[in-house]
């Protein structure tokens, strides 16, 4: 098996311009499982993911395998009885190798396609600065024939697989780093101990309602509420009793309001539901009773919320002033009796 004069070096060129380009992932690997092809002459590649978690090997590239031909749907699992297992074998041992295809040795490592009478078995390999190395995939390429050279054919795609392991290995770095965004962009917005949003969050969502609605001249409530009691109730039946009322009543209050409203934690035992338009009274309702049906753990009785409803631009005409209101109102309504609702009707 020969290949033509300057493929070697073509097919590492293409590979290491399609790693500085960045992009999809798997359309890099399809680049260069190609580039293993054009290397080794294997009639198809295909390169896979390691999930050490879970000990599979997953598909995400291939070339070569025909127009209906597809890489393996199913991942393929990698047990620790490596000895009759070559993907194990290069997993586990990191050790690249190239083996006979024999009666007993399914072809779907290599994809399932016809013509295949050996395979070149590549792990991914990185290695960190202090030289520790973790295993990204696998790289699979089916040969028509056992090579002439077999060190030559497994220098050639560890060439190809040094890059598949870096293009594996900066994708799940730029994941992780979009993940833990996505993390600190959560815990920067919502509460912790409810998941709604907090305080920040509502004040920020509370001036840019506020504006659009002076822009279309347009009403926008704002209710204000309070579990009644709840420091009584954690003083004598603890504080975790207390947590966990809090989490109830956030729940409750989550699937009571509207989809276009917004509720937070307004802070200690204090909720608060952004009501674009003029019904924050009967949203602050429908709260009040849904709360009314949750029992205390103990059965020694039920949770109330006072409320607190004012509205945009009747009681205030900036959100400073909506929120003293929106205070005041709740005060009056605690004032009276729990579970009352005081302000716009």
């Amino acid at each position: 098996m020969t290949n033509q004069p300057g493929g070697r070096e073509a097919a590492l060129a293409a590979g290491a311009r399609l790693i500085a380009r960045g992009g999809v992932l798997d359309d890099q690997l399809d680049g260069l499982a190609a580039g293993a092809c054009a290397m080794t002459g294997a009639t198809s590649a295909v390169v896979y993911l390691f999930d050490g978690d879970n000990g599979i090997l997953v598909a995400a590239g291939s070339a070569g395998l025909g127009e209906h031909a597809m890489p393996p749907s199913e991942p393929l699992t990698v047990g620790s009885g490596a000895d009759g297992d070559p993907a194990a074998r290069a997993v586990r041992g990191r050790h690249s190798e190239i083996v006979a295809i024999t009666a007993d040795m399914t072809s779907a490592l290599a994809g399932r396609s016809g013509g295949i009478l050996a395979m070149g078995i590549v792990p991914l390999v990185t290695e960190d600065a202090t030289g520790s190395q973790e295993v990204q995939g696998l790289l699979v390429a089916g040969l028509p024939t056992m090579p002439d050279d077999p060190a030559a054919t497994l220098a050639d795609l560890d060439a190809i697989g040094d890059l598949a392991a870096a293009a594996v290995r900066s994708a799940r770095l730029e994941q992780a780093l979009v993940e833990r965004s996505d993390w600190y962009d959560r815990v920067a917005h919502t509460d912790p101990l409810t998941g709604l949003a907090n305080r920040r969050t509502f004040d920020r969502m509370l001036e840019l309602e506020l504006a659009r609605a002076g822009r279309q001249g347009s009403p926008v409530s704002v209710a204000l509420f309070d579990i009644d009691g709840l420091a009584a109730i954690s003083a004598g039946l603890g504080a975790d009793v207390g947590d966990d009322i809090l989490r109830r009543v956030a729940a409750t209050l989550a699937d009571s309001v509207r989809l276009v409203d917004t509720v937070a934690r307004y802070g200690g035992d204090e909720f608060v539901v952004l009501a674009p338009g003029s019904a924050g009274r009967a949203v602050a309702q429908r709260v009040v009773d849904a709360v009314a049906h949750l029992d205390l753990a103990n059965g020694a009785g039920s949770i109330t919320l006072s409320a607190g409803v004012v509205r945009f631009p009747d009681d205030g005409a900036n959100a400073e002033e909506l929120l003293i209101a929106a205070g005041e109102a709740l005060s009056a309504a605690k004032a009276t009796a729990p579970g009352t609702i005081s302000g716009r009707s």
